[in-house]
């Protein structure tokens, strides 16, 4: 198999696996806005201005799209139960890390969910300063307040997409492991 052809199956794979917890439209984004976030990092560092505002409202769009979908499909309960005293499964969740059990099936108010409520928080507040930011740039004066919240916002974003993706391989790995041995 050359390496098209396996690129082209680890995809497929990874789409069937988010398709446990996401249905397509909402996978269909997801995919869409982490390809978007490294985009904008890339161009960032290359310096791309023009691109990297085009993306940016790409980016913005699409992003506000997967935080209503997400949010109007299952709640925002089920992301911020915390918000709610709700704190149970969120406590099963961390005593089963502490217990030594470094992969846990994600389930609704739990600590996978918490983690990616915080993570559309991080994405709405880049979008929501970098917004700010180019509407300052198009009336002719970039906002020093505005660019500094967005440095922040899209570093807690960055880390978040590191964590979060890195997390998500390992679950991926460990489901491929297990599927194979099927």
């Amino acid at each position: 198999m050359g390496p098209i052809e396996m690129l082209k199956s680890q995809f497929a794979l990874l789409w069937r696996f988010l398709g446990f917890f996401q249905p397509p439209l909402l996978r269909l984004l997801h995919i869409s806005v982490v390809g978007l976030v490294v985009l904008q990092v890339l161009t960032q560092l290359a310096g791309m201005s023009m691109t990297h505002a085009i993306s940016g409202l790409v980016l913005s769009m699409l992003g506000l799209g997967l935080i209503a979908l997400g949010l109007g499909t299952r709640g925002p309960r089920h992301y911020y139960p915390y918000l709610w005293g709700d704190m149970d499964q969120l406590k099963r969740d961390v005593a089963a890390i502490r217990s030594g059990k470094l992969i846990i099936a994600p389930r609704p108010k739990g600590l996978a969910c918490v983690v990616q409520g915080l993570g559309m928080g991080a994405l709405a507040m880049s979008m929501i300063s970098g917004l700010w930011l180019f509407r300052s740039w198009q009336m002719g004066e970039i906002s020093h307040a505005a660019a500094t919240m967005h440095g922040i916002f899209v570093f807690l974003l960055v880390a978040y997409a590191v964590g979060h993706g890195g997390m998500a391989m390992g679950h991926f790995f460990f489901w491929k492991k297990a599927a194979a041995k099927k």
